[in-house]
């Protein structure tokens, strides 16, 4: 019946959706159910799912199993939709932006002092010629933190995004965040697909962490009202198995995310260029050039600067053109004058 429902359901919903939301959603909601059926015990619950089973006088009206299941599939696939919409504000929860601003503070003083620290590791180990300590702290400094001290997130996840967003105004002088939607259809389509599969991962860990934490918090609830033996320690191995789980899901996410954030450096790197062919700039000959021009296009695109675009010139590939043509006539006069010779060595043979 399951494979049935997911068959029907991949041919209206796409393989991301599968993934990130619904998966996450089905396993938050088994893991809630099982806990029920384990306080029931499951002979019980096995009797009250038979009850369902309709009587011959019924038999036409089908199953009320099969509602019950297909309802809370129906559940499932709705609450997956839910976490869908909310993609973004949850991404920038996980970031830190809307914790409270105390907690925030302490977080982000946290995380300062764990930077700095790193730094004077880094510069310990260029004084003392230690390749291998250089190049971990180099490689955490590179692709979890951002390059300055005002830039800090509270959380890691924020952190390891932020760091990718800034490498490209680092190297280039050219802001991620504002040019990336315009990069993003330029890109190859192995690339494309490569980045929907990190994200993809990286956004059902997150969607598992915030389900687990409701379904941990519920099961406690749930369990503080429940006649069982040992309450309080199943109430706490429930909590430590939840808060287990949220705690490995978070690491995988943050992880993605840093593999997300380097194919973004990589993208940057190898493909920026196309949007100024798209755009129709010429290409700069300086990295010093570069730095310019992106610079006076986010003044102009970005902050409606319209005085940072009166030295913008577009490149519709005369100087291209010319060049070409100018080729071309040098191969058309070199001919002429094989031609003529040709013309003078047939005539001198005649004589």
């Amino acid at each position: 019946m399951l494979s049935t429902f997911l068959d029907k359901a991949s041919g209206l919903l796409n393989r991301r959706f599968l993934v990130a939301y619904w998966f996450p959603t089905f396993i938050a909601a088994v893991l809630a159910v099982l806990l029920r059926v384990w306080v029931y015990g499951v002979d019980a619950s096995w009797r009250w799912w038979s009850r369902w089973v309709p009587t011959e006088d019924y038999a036409g009206e089908g199953s009320v199993q099969i509602w019950l299941f297909v309802g809370g599939l129906l559940l499932v696939t709705l609450i997956a939709y839910i976490l869908q919409a909310f993609t973004r504000p949850l991404v920038q929860f996980y970031e830190g932006y809307y914790l409270p601003q105390r907690l925030r503070r302490w977080m982000t003083r946290r995380v300062e002092r764990r930077w700095r620290r790193l730094r004077q590791e880094r510069t310990e180990a260029a004084r003392q010629s230690d390749l291998a300590q250089y190049a971990h702290v180099q490689d955490r400094l590179h692709n979890e933190y951002p390059d300055q001290a005002w830039l800090l997130l509270p959380t890691r996840l924020g952190n390891v995004l932020r760091s990718a967003e800034r490498y490209s105004i680092r190297a280039y002088g050219m802001d991620a965040a504002f040019w990336w939607p315009r990069l993003w259809p330029l890109l190859p389509e192995k690339i494309q697909q490569e980045f929907e599969e990190v994200l993809t991962l990286m956004l059902a860990l997150l969607n598992l962490v915030t389900l687990m934490v409701y379904v941990t918090i519920d099961s406690a609830i749930y369990l503080s009202y429940c006649q069982i033996e040992n309450k309080e320690w199943v109430m706490l191995g429930v909590l430590v198995v939840g808060l287990l789980v949220v705690a490995v899901a978070y690491q995988g996410a943050t992880a993605q995310a840093r593999s997300y954030g380097q194919q973004i450096r990589s993208a940057v790197d190898l493909h920026r260029f196309e949007l100024f062919k798209a755009m129709h700039y010429a290409l700069p000959d300086t990295p010093q050039e570069e730095q310019a021009l992106w610079g006076q296009l986010s003044q102009w695109l970005y902050n409606e600067d319209r005085g940072a675009a009166r030295k913008l010139t577009y490149d519709h590939g005369k100087k291209e053109q010319l060049e070409a043509q100018a080729k071309n006539a040098g191969k058309t006069t070199k001919a002429k004058g094989d031609s003529f010779w040709e013309f003078l060595k047939r005539l001198w043979c005649q004589h």
